[in-house]
């Protein structure tokens, strides 16, 4: 019979919110590392645009590649963006999400909402930098992805605020 890896609310103490016994963290640990190799991934995708379009940023690049210039490129670019988007994103996520661990929600709802986040951002990269799709697919994803980080932020500033707040002088 397989082990229920799932830890009860009231048994977190024993184990700790930021313990690998806890599977909430546990997934905050998976998904974080996707992202940010995601985010290594599409890095790692500039540098191919650049050397294939033989654009580069600095004089001293262009040494590596002959016949290459100092300018931008369409295909550079939309990498970049992409990047960029994730740097606007990923980090509050991480953020909000290390914070949410300390609501006691059902371990589903962190897996889900951690996992749908995984996703809106990865089809984001991929829809923006790889495999290009017209609009909506492109909003779509990062709206979803932003609606989870809104749907966190507010479930932290409620908790926060009735625990921390309201509980205090009842």
């Amino acid at each position: 019979m397989a082990e229920n890896r799932s830890v009860p609310t009231e048994k977190m103490s024993e184990f700790g919110v930021l313990s690998i016994n806890n599977p909430q963290f546990a997934t905050y640990l998976i998904v974080s590392s996707l992202l940010i190799l995601k985010m290594c991934g599409l890095t790692l995708l500039t540098i191919f645009q650049r050397y294939k379009n033989k654009v580069f940023i600095s004089e001293e690049d262009m040494k590596m590649r002959p016949g290459a210039t100092v300018e931008t490129h369409p295909d550079v670019e939309r990498v970049r963006r992409a990047f960029q988007n994730d740097l606007e994103n990923i980090p509050a996520f991480l953020f909000i999400a290390l914070a949410y661990l300390f609501i006691q929600v059902p371990d589903w709802v962190v897996h889900f909402l951690f996992y749908l986040f995984l996703i809106a951002r990865t089809m984001h990269s991929i829809v923006y930098a790889i495999y290009v799709v017209p609009q909506p697919a492109r909003a779509i994803c990062f709206v979803l992805g932003l609606t989870v980080i809104g749907y966190l932020s507010f479930h932290v500033l409620i908790y926060g605020f009735v625990t921390g707040y309201l509980s205090k002088r009842v």
